[in-house]
């Protein structure tokens, strides 16, 4: 966004504000802003006046004037027939530059030409060749061109974020420049046009929320005024006829884009609709383009005139021959606007201001400043006036508390002075006792929602560097971890196993391979797509891992992570291990049971659909489900393209309430050992036999040596496992016949509980 630095003091007081103090405050505190000068390369060029014009002696294509500069007259060729006795012209006298070119003496058909009659193309400010700048007016003879032009003047070229949309116009820059330097705006005599005559105006769309059309006749297009089109120029556009540079000039000043219509072009009314399928429009930049319904046109009865919010149609666009005009003025959908200008790759200063949000209570005030101008710089007579508006705006109101004030900003603020700051972006407050009630303007109405967003406009026009620093005063509540998530660790980390930490944040792909439940938690707005959800499983993320270390050529992986998973009821912390081709599948469950050592530690078959069907468990302590252990299932560990078994875990510490038994002292005394052979049906957890054997007071251990299957030998349906007991008293040796005692009541214990059979 260019804003010329006159422009913006026509709108605001800037007396004695420096340009780069301007653009250095709005940087801070508005969007990035830098400086530029409207330059053009002239050097002795001088405003003259025509006193003469006569036929060249030898050549009746040129004209030979005398150009009175207020102090000499000189004589200039011009091929331009248009130059007239009394215009003012632009006198490049010999020995003056332009463009870096230095003007010289020429001799054309045996007649000296002292200098050359300027265009605006000499200067490349219009690309097409409209003959010699004249005009009449009382600009004092002998005016520096660079003054009459402007030339060396700033600009202020403003970085607008998409959320900022307000700051598309020169008044709403200089709305910031009120509220950050406490200036005053200035008043403005604009006349207001009330709804008057008949207008055909029709609204069929809901995504028109406001059309406002003005019906003005006997107007004469023709050549804006030199201050109109400079504007244009500074601001990097091209002026067209007084008309449409007219309805620029509002877009670039007001914010409010404009469109108008040669009426003699419409037939019958105008109707706001939407598209019909394959409906064609030859824009205003004679590009045919084929309409869908999506899109939002203006139309009369037989046609689509224009794509709302984007561009004109050419067939009714304003020319030279142009004398009756409708001025549109409108607040069109944003979404729609977007979406029509995205789909026919089409930008124009109009859209873009469209599709981040114009003011809809300023569709009237801005279109009254340019009939105005219009009816001054063109003549004309306003016949008709209608607005449609079928739902006003209703200004939101937001309360900001003191607490939340300085609950978030570190600082007490004085209520009144905030008032002060705030009105002169237009927002509306009323003082309470607890606070500020705040109005949001219409302008406003895209980025300010809630309290937060009030409290950014206080902090922003504060100013962030001016904020004082101080020390984050907090109560210290410092987490460690507990003395069995480190002993965990450490016992990891004295095995082979190194410590891996990932991102929380994950996608749900993987979890889906591996039948995982889908994570509960999503992000509203997540950095990448990968990282959509908050994790529910440590097993995707090593995974992941995994496959990253095998890629790099590390084929053993035996990994560990202590981390967080998230539910919808909280967060809980989780162990999570994998080893590949590092540990057999008993190495491994010997660590996970050393990690358990000390508590009741039972395990059963579990059906978890990731891992191997036949090599998977439940970890339970006293009855409570606590982690798993198993392999991966081998048709996923090809779909990974794994290399090796992969074997995994991921339990939790036990509750707070199931204690860790301390190992006491070891037995002096030797101890006995037994075996024995039970035999069981097929269906019965080897696990839980062994958790109730070690329950047992005088068991030291219990292992499984061996599982023999025969139906004929053992029965269908059975099996028989083979099981070496360590039987040890802590008081004396245990005899013979109390071993055998124990053995005995064991046995019985499992008969009566499982069913077995002594083999």
């Amino acid at each position: 966004m260019i804003v010329p630095f006159s422009l913006l003091s026509q709108l605001v007081d800037t007396e004695g504000l420096k340009p780069e103090e301007i653009a250095h405050r709005l940087t801070l505190c508005s969007a990035e802003t830098s400086l530029l000068v409207w330059e053009r390369d002239i050097e002795g060029v001088l405003v003259g006046k025509v006193l003469s014009c006569e036929p060249h002696p030898s050549d009746i294509g040129l004209l030979l004037v005398k150009v009175y500069t207020g102090r000499e007259t000189l004589q200039v060729i011009t091929r331009d027939g248009g130059v007239k006795e009394g215009h003012l012209v632009l006198l490049a006298p010999a020995g003056s530059f332009v463009m870096g070119k230095r003007v010289e003496k020429r001799t054309i058909g045996g007649v000296v030409s002292e200098g050359v009659l300027l265009s605006y193309q000499d200067l490349k400010l219009e690309d097409s060749e409209q003959g010699v700048i004249k005009w009449m007016d009382d600009t004092p003879l002998g005016t520096s061109g660079r003054d009459l032009l402007s030339f060396g003047e700033i600009l202020l070229e403003i970085d607008v974020t998409p959320n900022r949309g307000d700051l598309l116009s020169v008044r709403g820059v200089a709305r910031e420049v009120a509220a950050l330097f406490g200036r005053p705006m200035l008043k403005e005599d604009t006349p207001t046009f009330e709804e008057t005559g008949s207008l055909d105006i029709e609204v069929h769309d809901g995504d028109c929320k406001r059309y406002r059309g003005v019906y003005i006749e006997k107007v004469k297009v023709g050549p804006s005024p030199l201050w109109l089109k400079k504007v244009l120029w500074q601001c990097g556009m091209k002026s067209i006829n007084n008309v449409v540079d007219v309805t620029n000039y509002i877009t670039i000043r007001d914010g409010q884009p404009l469109h108008a219509f040669d009426m003699d072009q419409v037939k019958g009314g105008i109707r706001v609709r939407s598209a019909e399928e394959g409906e064609r429009l030859i824009t205003l930049a004679h590009q045919e383009i084929t309409l869908t319904k999506e899109d939002l046109v203006i139309a009369d009865q037989e046609r689509p005139l224009a794509l709302a919010g984007v561009i004109g149609g050419l067939d009714s666009g304003v020319t030279h021959s142009t004398n009756k005009i409708l001025l549109e003025s409108a607040f069109f959908d944003p979404v729609r606007v977007r979406r029509s200008a995205k789909r026919h790759k089409i930008q124009t200063e109009s859209s873009y201001r469209f599709e981040r949000g114009v003011d809809i209570e300023g569709v009237a005030f801005y279109q009254n400043s340019a009939v105005d101008l219009i009816l001054r710089l063109a003549g004309g007579q306003l016949v008709a006036v209608k607005d449609i508006y079928p739902t006003p705006y209703t200004p939101k109101t937001i309360m900001v508390t003191i607490g939340k004030m300085e609950r978030y900003t570190g600082k007490r603020w004085d209520l009144r002075e905030l008032q002060k700051r705030l009105e002169p972006l237009g927002f509306q407050t009323n003082l309470l006792r607890c606070g500020l009630e705040v109005k949001v303007p219409s302008w406003r109405s895209f980025d300010i929602k809630e309290d937060v967003d009030v409290l950014e406009e206080i902090l922003r026009l504060e100013g962030y560097d001016q904020l004082p620093s101080h020390p984050l005063y907090l109560p210290a509540r410092v987490s460690f971890p507990s003395s069995e998530v480190e002993r965990w660790a450490d016992f990891l980390a004295h095995v082979g196993f190194r410590e891996v930490i990932t991102f929380s944040f994950e996608d749900d792909q993987l979890y889906h391979l591996l039948n995982l439940e889908r994570p509960t938690l999503s992000l509203v707005n997540p950095l990448a797509k990968s990282q959509s959800y908050m994790r529910s499983s440590l097993v995707p993320s090593l995974l992941r891992t995994c496959l990253y270390n095998q890629r790099n050529y590390n084929q053993q992986v035996a990994i560990f992570e202590l981390g967080k998973v998230y539910h919808k009821d909280g967060e809980e912390l989780r162990l999570g291990l994998l080893s590949t081709n590092l540990h057999s599948v008993e190495e491994f469950k010997n660590i996970v049971y050393r990690l358990l050592e000390g508590y009741h530690l039972e395990t059963e078959f579990s059906a978890i659909p990731f891992l191997h069907p036949h090599l998977q468990v439940l970890l339970k302590v006293e009855d409570e489900v606590i982690g798993f252990m198993g392999r991966l299932h081998p048709a996923l560990e090809e779909k990974l393209e794994i290399k090796g078994k992969v074997l995994l875990a991921e339990l939790r510490p036990p509750s707070s309430g199931k204690k860790r038994e301390e190992l006491g002292t070891v037995s002096p005394f030797p101890p006995v050992v037994r075996d024995i052979s039970l035999v069981m049906d097929k269906e019965v957890s080897v696990a839980k036999l062994i958790s109730s054997i070690r329950r047992m007071e005088g068991v030291e251990d219990v292992s499984v040596f061996d599982v023999y299957i025969d139906p004929v030998i053992i029965g269908e349906g059975k099996k028989s496992v083979s099981f070496r007991l360590i039987l040890r008293s802590n008081e004396r040796s245990m005899s013979d016949e109390e071993a055998n005692a124990l053995v005995d009541r064991v046995v019985r214990l499992l008969e009566e509980t499982y069913g077995v059979r002594l083999r």
